[in-house]
């Protein structure tokens, strides 16, 4: 089948931009709705890793020319004050969510940023490209072959798109998937514990410590925690040593409605947020009491990587998973309208795994990948009838995102939970695979 003519995509997060930059370069016409309404999103200077998908998506479609993540990073773990325990052959491509934000915006709709100060021309063929910041959606009909999606502006403007395929990219608590019904696997559910994060210039760092993380991925092992850093460049792209980022991230146990999980919660206002206390925010005493209980635990260059945080380079927020069942809705599989689904979820719509593999980003990036291969075949080439379809795609997407969703559990129970937790956890994703092995998988589609 063709790519659509028309397309809005809900969410303007990186999920929502990988996909709107491939369609724009198959020729479709696409507007992205970001409820956000800042022109550019808060990067909080995450760090995030590059898998394949995400790499042959830039390799493909990124006009810039520009280094959009490091070269290869191998893995090493730091056990209680050990801090050269294990080497791991492991290697990944890291960059900072705010650098990738800013590459592709530059390709989809032009946005000038210190990263990109010339964004790249529209290539030949290329569709329409526009970013709406500040606009929620509200309601979505699915008739006659398209979908109209109804949306308000920050001054209360109603305003409505009418589009051939509308896809949700609008995160863990998707309103597209609620307005589609799609059948949930697993609400938005707090693990019990939170993560820490941070970023540190390697130019504050001492010159040893910085060269200790410079050119690893390395994990800390403590009791029931574990803290994880590795390099990213800063937002405006800068890879030389010296000038990047130190990004770490550290996973603590707070039960759910204790007091210690509010206080940890609660900004420097007194405001006590749901999930995520921003950078900038974070209680110092609250900060200070958690670090000083630890900190004589640690490996000598992560006591000195987090007491080097600045409190406006500090976040928290409360590690939460979430997984549907159906990946298309509207149209074929039962869906109103018939022929093709015409709403597809994608990315932590779908599904919102635990971040311990780093997987968000590339699980989007399949999912995008994985519709190419739709609308062109696996070739490049117009897709011949009777071989892959929205629904074939939708199943996949549904199995990889549940499969990844109980790895995800099963490794953070493995080193902040007990050996039941963990075991029964593992169990669950055995069995799950199982189940897939047998073909009885989820059917993908509402």
């Amino acid at each position: 089948m063709a790519p659509p003519k028309t397309v809005v995509i809900v969410g303007g997060s990186l999920a929502g931009l990988l996909h709107g930059l491939t369609l724009k370069r198959l020729g479709s016409d696409v507007v992205i709705l970001e409820q956000d309404p800042n022109p550019v999103r808060s990067s909080h200077q995450a760090g995030i890793a590059c898998g394949p998908a995400t790499e042959e998506i830039l390799r493909k479609y990124d006009a810039t020319g520009l280094q959009c993540y490091t070269p290869s990073v191998a893995s090493r773990a730091a056990y209680r004050k050990n801090p050269n325990f294990k080497e791991i052959k492991a290697f990944r491509h890291l960059t900072s969510w705010g650098l990738l934000y800013r590459v592709l915006r530059a390709n989809f709709d032009g946005l000038a940023s210190e990263a990109v100060p010339n964004p790249p021309p529209a290539r030949e063929g290329d569709g329409r490209a526009e970013y709406r910041a500040g606009q929620r959606v509200t309601d979505l009909r699915c008739e006659d072959g398209c979908v109209t999606v109804t949306f308000v502006g920050q001054d209360g403007a109603e305003g409505s798109l009418t589009a051939d395929l509308v896809i949700a990219a609008d995160g863990m608590h998707s309103t597209v998937r609620g307005l589609v019904k799609a059948p949930v696997v697993q609400k938005p559910e707090y693990s019990g514990y939170v993560a820490w994060r941070g970023t540190v210039p390697e130019s504050d760092l001492p010159p040893e410590t910085a060269a200790y993380f410079a050119s690893h991925t390395t994990l800390n092992l403590l009791k029931n925690t574990y803290i994880v850093s590795y390099p990213i460049p800063s937002d405006t792209g800068s890879f030389r040593p010296g000038t990047r980022l130190i990004n770490w991230v550290w996973y603590t146990h707070f039960a759910a409605g204790s007091p210690a999980l509010a206080d940890a919660l609660t900004d420097t206002t007194g405001y006590t947020h749901r999930n995520t206390v921003p950078a900038g925010l974070v209680d110092p005493g609250v900060w200070q009491r958690q670090l000083a209980a630890t900190l004589p635990r640690m490996a000598a260059p992560f006591a000195t990587l987090l007491g080097a945080t600045q409190p406006r380079q500090l976040l928290v927020t409360r590690v939460r998973d979430a997984v549907c069942g159906a990946a298309a809705a509207g149209g074929g599989g039962g869906g109103s309208g018939g022929g093709s689904p015409r709403v597809v979820l994608v990315g932590d719509a779908l599904a919102a795994f635990r971040p311990h593999l780093a997987l968000a980003t590339e699980q989007a990036a399949r999912h995008c990948l994985g519709l190419e291969r739709v609308w062109l075949g696996a070739d490049g080439e117009a897709e011949a009838e009777g071989t892959a379809t929205v629904e074939d795609w939708a199943r996949e997407a549904v199995a990889y995102g549940e499969r990844m969703w109980l790895a995800n559990r099963a490794f953070g129970l493995l080193w902040l939970g007990g050996w039941g937790e963990f075991l029964r956890a593992l169990w669950a994703y055995v069995v799950f695979v199982v189940r897939l092995r047998l073909g009885r998988g989820r059917r993908g589609v509402v």
